[in-house]
This record gives structure tokens, C-alpha cells and sequence, in this order.
């Protein structure tokens, strides 16, 4: 009996340590964004030295934090996915939201394609640019990045409650619309998660290593 209730109490402290690693791990998860942020924040803040020593020292601290030399995050891959997410989750919404805009402005239908075109250029203009500054180690640009992503991902959010909002309250004959709709919010929320990934934070921590070893 005596040993009966040792055992229960003894899987009850294993069950409540397992369920604290658990919330822990998905605290720390939740935080990657949040930490490659302030990660290139306090860096960015600190490379404004000449000081040698202090350079390597940043240099030494940011190996800590991006780990192993080999790795995906090695290869730029991660900011890329990141990128090509949020060009697909534009990509969505474009021919739904240029045909409305024409519809509001009375301009010919025949001329959206035009539209979609010169905004798809601009837009992977803007999201390149905020790419690559990323991958320069500019805090600035992954600043810019995050926000387009976000402006991009509340575009992808109304889009599809007004797609779904239109197919419960009306009469629709294509439902093109609430599928794209579907997709640029599932492509929306695939980047969220990927960008809160260890890996990505490492390749972040690995562009800013790169920007002081240039110093």
C-alpha cells in the first residue's frame, strides 16, 4: 500500500515536471520572433564600436546563438521559405481584390490583368528589397520585413472573413474566391510558425554574425 502511493506520487511530480517542459517549450517557441527582434536590436546597437576586442566578442556570442556550422540555417534557405510564403499569400488575393477595386472605380474589367501584373512586380520589389537587407544583417530591413508580412497577413484575414461572409449571406455561383482565400490565410499562418522555429532564429543570429565579421 505504502509503496502503491509512493509510485502515484512519484508519477504525479514526473507528470507535472513533463507538463512544465511542455509549457515551457511552447513559451520559448511562441518567443522566436520576439527574440531574433531584440537579438538584432541589441546587436545592431552594439556594432556602433571600432573596438576590435568588442567586435569579437559580439562575434563570439552570436556562434553561441546560431549554434553548429552546419545546418540548414546555414544557407539562407529559412529567409527565403519566409519569403516565398509571403509572396503566395499575396498572390491570393491579388485577382479578387483588383477586380473589386475596378468594380468601386468603373474602370473595365479587361484591364485587371494589367493591375495584377504592375502590383505583383511592385510588391515582390518591396519584399526582395526587405529580404535581402534581412540577409545583410539590417535591423531595419527585418523590421520592414516583418511588417510587410504582417500588412500582408491582415490583408489575407479580411479577405477571407469577406469571402465567407459573401458565400453564407449571398448567392455565389465560383467559389474560387473562398478558396484562394482559404490558401493565402493558410500561407499566412504556415510563415507565422515557420518564422518561430529555432532554425529561423538561427539564421537571423547568422546574418547578424556575418554583418560584424564584415565590421
Amino acid at each position: 500500500m505504502v509503496r502503491a502511493i509512493r509510485c502515484h506520487r512519484q508519477n504525479m511530480k514526473t507528470s507535472i515536471i513533463n507538463g512544465s517542459e511542455v509549457s515551457r517549450l511552447s513559451v520559448a517557441i511562441q518567443n522566436y520572433i520576439k527574440k531574433s527582434l531584440a537579438l538584432s536590436a541589441v546587436i545592431t546597437g552594439e556594432m556602433a564600436t571600432d573596438d576590435c576586442q568588442r567586435l569579437e566578442s559580439l562575434k563570439d556570442r552570436l556562434k553561441g546563438q546560431f549554434g553548429v556550422p552546419v545546418g540548414v540555417h546555414m544557407t539562407g534557405i529559412p529567409l527565403a521559405i519566409s519569403t516565398l510564403l509571403t509572396i503566395f499569400c499575396y498572390a491570393m488575393l491579388q485577382v479578387s481584390v483588383w477586380m473589386l477595386l475596378f468594380r468601386l472605380l468603373g474602370l473595365p474589367e479587361f484591364k485587371v490583368m494589367m493591375g495584377v501584373f504592375l502590383a505583383a512586380v511592385v510588391y515582390c520589389m518591396v519584399v526582395m528589397s526587405t529580404m535581402f537587407l534581412t540577409a545583410r544583417g539590417s535591423f531595419t530591413g527585418y523590421k520592414l520585413h516583418i511588417s510587410v508580412i504582417t500588412l500582408t497577413g491582415l490583408m489575407s484575414i479580411v479577405y477571407f472573413i469577406w469571402t465567407w461572409i459573401s458565400l453564407l449571406f449571398g448567392s455565389v455561383e465560383n467559389y474560387t474566391p473562398q478558396i484562394t482565400s482559404l490558401l493565402g490565410l493558410g500561407f499566412f499562418c504556415l510563415n507565422i510558425v515557420w518564422m518561430n522555429t529555432s532554425v529561423f532564429y538561427r539564421s537571423i543570429a547568422l546574418t547578424l554574425h556575418n554583418r560584424v565579421w564584415r565590421k
